[in-house]
């Protein structure tokens, strides 16, 4: 059923907040859609408030806009639809129809059958109005951890509420420390204020943020590119409270600032960088909990939900780190995340020779670090026959480690990264099958392209860069734009083909980069609800949407450097503050039209960026980034 459901605000110019379209990536079949819900709260909250539909698990969120009935509402941490829930607060209601309803990132109504709700959130704390005679909730605790941290036992692990009963309706404070601190955190974050007080304050937070990047652009990509600018400044969720904060990592309470919900896998890629730009000043503070997180737990984590967790692969947090390191972040501490870093990089896992480290397989106290490190390091690549996901592993390794270890597994008989076994022997690709268990979330011809770190060296074992671009030409002519092997709209809908279209650069075609960076956010983002191909996955998505709209991207975060491509606006300013010194780029796109992709030349401050590059610390000094456009 299609319901009647509008914006909080009617669209303005005044603000880009009322461009927001809180629905888009929320509507689809099974798992594999944009896996996204209409949340309320702040940016990097600890929770999102949501309007259930349904009742959420691995693989299932507590909204979809298909749904036509409201069952209740609840205070979610779960941050994408691959991944569970924890320490949560539901809100259940007696169901009824949704006749209408009304989203915005800091205020939602809802009116269900005769009844109607309204509610917004803080950081810790979230006000419900309407009528609630059918509501039974109490000052309490939830120890749930749906698949957050496979076999670990966490004892003091809690999701602490109180419940404060106000006329009109419910006020909820949320702690994982202890039910006393869930009450300070109401008292300070809502306290006495009235609710239009609430929603303003947390209005002016999204707004915070979104006064840091102004966009010139059709309807469409206004849409598209601000309601991804919400996405992408959702997570990672802060979770540390008055300087102290639980860790799911030892199970024990610490001083401190702390972060969880990192997809790293996805969000190394575009999200990580992103944030980077939009919010320095949450950086540092998100690379400490990641140091912290290895001191605690004793190694760095892929996937912290809100501890380690079984699920994707490769090294994320040493990137992701490096990459904070190369941009100038000092506000961490380096000597311990390059500790860390170096452990994660040389010491294996326990039974890690004995394992097969499937995707989500239980780990008791040994978590997945970098799985098949120990045949990585004696062989250069990961065995098949030992290890899952062996060519994947390798291309990661190879990359957190800048270095050319990829190429042990390129076949040249058959032009193709492919598994090998501990003999040496490969397997052909004749015999490789989808959903091709030795490669993470893509296929064989998709991880031809996974060394984004050193496309000079793939064009070599390709023939050439004029070889090259013929293989990658034929990559996106023929498997591209085509449903993948996972379920998506497109291999643009799985994160490890993010960097395809930049690669022409540096094989000496950047009008191909800028002829398939436009096509990919033309074909593959739409406003419709379903949004964009695949899964959100914490921003990575919306990410790679917003860089690429603005024309620039990171073929390879580590390096401090974007590739230049085609931008979607028609000009863009962003302001950058500490700890950068306070600078203003403004992005100015001459002779621009709607169709009009290919780029003449791309000057900074009237400097000519020949190489089709540009460097993060000449971004943030500010001043005029022109791209020069002209007829294909």
């Amino acid at each position: 059923m299609v319901l009647a459901v509008a914006r909080a605000e009617a669209p303005s110019a005044e603000s880009s907040l009322d461009c927001i379209d809180p629905l888009i990536g929320t509507e689809g079949v099974g798992s594999e859609y944009g896996g996204m819900m209409p949340m309320v709260g702040v940016p990097f909250g600890s929770f999102q408030m949501v309007p259930m539909t349904r009742l959420n698990r691995v693989g299932q969120l507590s909204f979809n806009s298909s749904d036509d009935t409201l069952i209740g509402f609840i205070l979610t941490r779960q941050p994408a639809i691959w991944m569970g829930d924890w320490g949560e607060v539901r809100i259940p209601i007696e169901p009824r129809r949704i006749v209408r309803a009304e989203y915005a990132p800091f205020v939602a109504r809802v009116v269900a059958g005769d009844r109607t709700y309204a509610f917004t959130a803080t950081a810790h704390a979230a006000w419900l109005r309407g009528d609630l005679r059918d509501v039974r909730l109490s000052d309490g605790y939830s120890s749930n951890r749906d698949d957050a941290n496979l076999g670990a036992e966490l004892p003091n692990f809690r999701g602490w509420r109180c419940v404060r009963r106000v006329p009109g309706g419910l006020q909820i404070g949320v702690s994982l420390i202890s039910l006393e601190q869930a009450r300070a955190n109401l008292a300070a974050e809502i306290g006495e204020k009235s609710f239009e007080t609430v929603i303003a304050e947390t209005k002016a937070e999204w707004a915070r943020y979104f006064d840091r990047v102004r966009i010139d652009a059709p309807d469409d990509v206004k849409t598209i590119f601000y309601t991804g600018l919400y996405h992408t400044l959702l997570y990672p969720r802060q979770i540390d409270e008055g300087g102290r904060y639980y860790s799911a990592f030892d199970d024990r309470m610490h001083d401190g600032v702390a972060y969880s919900c990192y997809s790293l896998w996805d969000t190394y890629r575009a999200e990580h960088p992103w944030l980077t730009l939009i919010a320095p000043d949450r950086v540092d503070g998100m690379m400490q909990s990641l140091a912290n997180a290895s001191r605690e737990g004793g190694w760095l984590p892929k996937w912290p939900n809100p501890g380690y967790t079984g699920i994707m692969i490769g090294a994320p947090a040493e990137i992701v780190l490096e990459e904070a390191m190369a941009k100038g972040f000092v506000g961490f501490d380096h000597a311990l995340a390059r500790a860390a870093i170096t452990k994660n990089r040389t010491v294996p896992q326990k039974f890690d020779t004995v394992r097969r480290w499937r995707d989500r397989e239980a780990y008791g106290a040994y978590p997945e670090t970098r799985a098949g490190l120990t045949s990585y390091l004696r062989r250069g690549y990961v065995a098949c026959d030992e290890t899952a996901e062996s060519v994947s592993r390798t291309q990661d390794f190879s990359l957190a480690d800048r270095n050319r270890a990829y190429t042990n597994l390129w076949c040249a008989s058959e032009g193709l990264f492919l598994p090998r076994r501990a003999d040496g022997s490969f397997v052909p690709r004749a015999e490789l099958k989808p959903p091709y268990r030795d490669y993470c979330e893509q296929r064989p011809e998709t991880g031809l392209w996974a060394v984004p770190h050193d496309p000079e060296g793939l064009a070599e074992l390709l023939g050439g860069k004029a070889a090259a671009v013929r293989r990658l030409d034929a990559f996106f002519d023929t498997l591209f734009f085509k449903t993948d092997d996972i379920g998506n709209g497109s291999i643009h809908g799985n994160e490890t083909s993010h960097h395809c279209a930049y690669l022409y650069n540096r094989f000496g075609c950047p009008e191909k980069t800028q002829q398939r960076v436009r096509e990919i956010l033309t074909r593959c983002y739409s406003t419709n609800r379903k949004g964009f191909d695949g899964n959100e996955d914490c921003g990575q998505m919306s990410a790679w949407y917003i860089l690429s709209a603005l024309g620039f991207y990171p073929l390879d975060p580590a390096s401090g450097e974007y590739e230049l491509g085609s931008p979607l606006v028609k000009g863009a300013t962003l302001r950058f503050g500490a700890p950068y010194p306070t600078a203003t780029l403004r992005i100015v796109v001459r002779d621009y039209a709607p169709d009009r992709w290919r780029v003449k030349r791309v000057t900074l401050n009237g400097r000519e960026l020949a190489d089709w590059r540009v460097r993060h610390a000449d971004l943030v000094r500010g001043g005029d980034l022109v791209f020069e456009m002209q007829t294909p």
